[in-house]
């Protein structure tokens, strides 16, 4: 006996077509906000401790670890953005990178300085690692599913 023949899957329409990646680089940019805003909250926190809050000055440490923190969001952002958008192109990972990429060069454009003790390498360094990771994260995931969807080898 056959099985029954599957219901039609519902057709692509317009709305649907620009919906996806509208909704991917919403997910991708709240993972990313999310991941850093927590991040970089509680290493702050946590060099806060026991100093004063109007005089506080981030000890040198800070800036490496928000720029790992950074990384590691703009990877989960590009990574979470690709997986929504699967089956299409990166152009949707490569806009979240611009908008991160723009997010931090428009203080830099405008010659904006940071707090007091603010290291001047950071937002450099920020505006390049930040769509960096979200490319890496874009592309991995493309990578594993491409490998998961491989017929197997003998």
């Amino acid at each position: 006996m056959t099985a029954p023949p599957a219901p039609p899957s519902a057709p692509h329409t317009p709305a649907s077509t620009a919906l996806r990646p509208a909704l991917g680089l919403l997910a991708g940019l709240g993972v990313t906000v999310l991941v850093v805003g927590f991040g970089v909250t509680v290493t702050t926190l946590a060099a806060l401790r026991g100093e004063d809050p109007k005089s506080y000055v981030a000890p040198g440490w800070t800036y490496p670890t928000h720029l790992a923190i950074s990384a590691l969001g703009s990877l989960a952002g590009g990574f979470t953005t690709a997986r929504v958008t699967a089956g299409r192109s990166l152009y949707t990972v490569l806009l979240l990178a611009l908008i991160l990429l723009m997010s931090v060069a428009g203080p830099l454009l405008r010659g904006q300085r940071g707090a007091p003790g603010h290291a001047t390498w950071y937002p450099i360094a920020l505006a390049v690692v930040a769509p960096l990771g979200v490319i890496a994260g874009g592309v991995l995931e493309r990578r594993r599913e491409r490998v998961r969807q491989a017929p197997p080898s003998r």
